[in-house]
């Protein structure tokens, strides 16, 4: 009897995977050289100020994930279920985001806050009642403050 050929998982499994580090290369040098272009024709330093450390941010970014990728992946299965599992909660997420924005007019941006917290914490897993109250009731309690008082947005609230 002959033997069954390997899953292409199982046949690359054991070895790096050098094309992730060979394209995150050069996505690090064509940030980079995009960096040194705005660099070179910047009349003053205000121009440059913002984009030179974020390229360079962004370079070490790509090449820390190119790096990253090289390392053997032991619990591919494991992760691929668990990614599964979860791949409903990026469009609830935004489903809610998208309730939020139209019914904050009518029930107050403030109330409407502590809803979403509160339902987007229990999207992601959150069941401990106190962490839920603390975060939906602070967080909506600081958002109406820094909009409202600080930066002086007209928007409906109820109670704060």
């Amino acid at each position: 009897m002959s033997q069954m050929p390997h899953d292409q998982t199982e046949a690359s499994h054991g070895r790096p995977d050098w094309g992730a580090l060979i394209f995150a290369c050069l996505l690090a040098v064509a940030v980079l050289v995009f960096a040194w272009s705005v660099v070179s024709t910047a009349r003053r330093t205000t121009d440059w100020l913002l984009i030179a450390p974020g390229a360079m941010i962004a370079a070490f970014a790509f090449i820390y994930a190119g790096i990253v990728d090289l390392r053997i992946k032991r619990h591919v299965a494991d992760l691929a279920v668990k990614a599964r599992s979860e791949a409903a909660q990026p469009v609830i997420l935004i489903g809610l985001t998208c309730v939020f924005a139209g019914a904050a007019p009518f029930i107050g941006f403030d109330l409407g806050s502590g809803i979403f917290i509160l339902l987007c914490l229990l999207v992601q897993g959150e069941r401990c009642w106190w962490k839920l109250a603390l975060a939906s009731i602070g967080g909506a309690a600081v958002m109406s403050w820094v909009f409202v008082d600080l930066l002086m947005v007209r928007l409906p609230v109820i109670f704060l």
